[in-house]
């Protein structure tokens, strides 16, 4: 996809407009995640879900629902519980993703735009997910991101078009690829809330500070040795020209002895990633 299918694409018409939300992204981020599912009551999951519903904008209401009530984090991991999903809640889901796919987004900032494409590619991989589930791995189901699953605004996408052909093409931006999540422990965390372009700066780097510190993205060993994810191996030119300029460009979001061991490395030492389904058991 070039730019041009991209201008195209942006321009095209549908009836709903994506509002920006002015509610608090750090209240709603400790509801979704401060505790386990399975210690939840069914009423206090709903009620749960209802309290997310009301916060951030309007049209994500729905997602944000999902998210707080599917959402667990372990071990600094957000995982999903798909096994528990309802009918009803994956009926929702897919309403919501239809609902995105045919807004006119012609008309909106790129913060606005940027959130509007975070937030589809992301419910449309979990919605993927639950066609398929049980599954150990999205790798596992047969092309996963390249089959056009989606109809956005009239035009067939598969979800490697939104992230690659469309963010990446769009916009010069290393961060975007903590915001994607393909479902996948190695993967940066599921945000546990809707984007929304009023916050989008200050989460695109907090995702940046969260994946950096975590063992899936940078871990410096006892011996100085530095062990990153394949994610900045597979994509080494958005973030730099060289193994050195990723890690210099990297350490920004980094702190202490790993932050002064990427910023005197030369290299990456080893990379790794876990395509695990990110699943709450």
């Amino acid at each position: 996809m070039t730019r041009k299918f991209s201008t195209l694409l942006l321009a095209a018409s549908a009836s709903v407009f994506l509002v920006a939300c002015s509610g608090s992204e750090t209240s709603l981020e400790s509801k979704a995640a401060d505790a386990p599912i399975d210690t939840l009551s069914a009423e206090a999951l709903e009620q749960k879900a209802a309290e997310a519903a009301n916060q951030g904008s309007a049209v994500n209401a729905p997602f944000n629902a999902f998210l707080a009530k599917y959402v667990a984090q372990k071990d600094g991991i957000n995982l999903i519980a798909y096994g528990k999903v309802t009918d009803a809640d994956e009926a929702k889901l897919e309403a919501y993703i239809d609902t995105l796919s045919n807004t006119d987004i012609s008309g909106f900032s790129d913060d606005e735009i940027k959130a509007y494409w975070f937030n589809l590619y992301n419910a449309k991989t979990v919605d993927l997910i639950l066609d398929h589930y049980p599954t150990n791995s999205i790798r596992d189901i047969k092309r996963p991101w390249n089959a056009k699953r989606l109809t956005v605004n009239g035009q067939e996408m598969s979800l490697n078009n939104i992230e690659h052909d469309t963010v990446r093409e769009m916009y010069d931006e290393p961060r975007v690829h903590f915001a994607f999540n393909c479902a996948s422990i190695g993967c940066p965390n599921v945000k546990t809330t809707a984007w929304e372009a009023d916050t989008l700066e200050a989460d695109l780097t907090q995702s940046s500070i969260d994946y950096v510190a975590s063992p899936r993205g940078i871990t410096v060993d006892e011996n100085g040795k530095i062990i990153a994810s394949e994610i900045f191996k597979w994509y080494r030119g958005d973030f730099g020209k060289n193994e050195k300029e990723v890690l210099t460009y990297l350490s920004q979001f980094a702190e202490g002895r790993t932050k002064a061991a990427m910023q005197s490395a030369t290299k990456v030492d080893k990379y790794i990633y876990d395509w695990s389904l990110n699943v709450a058991e």
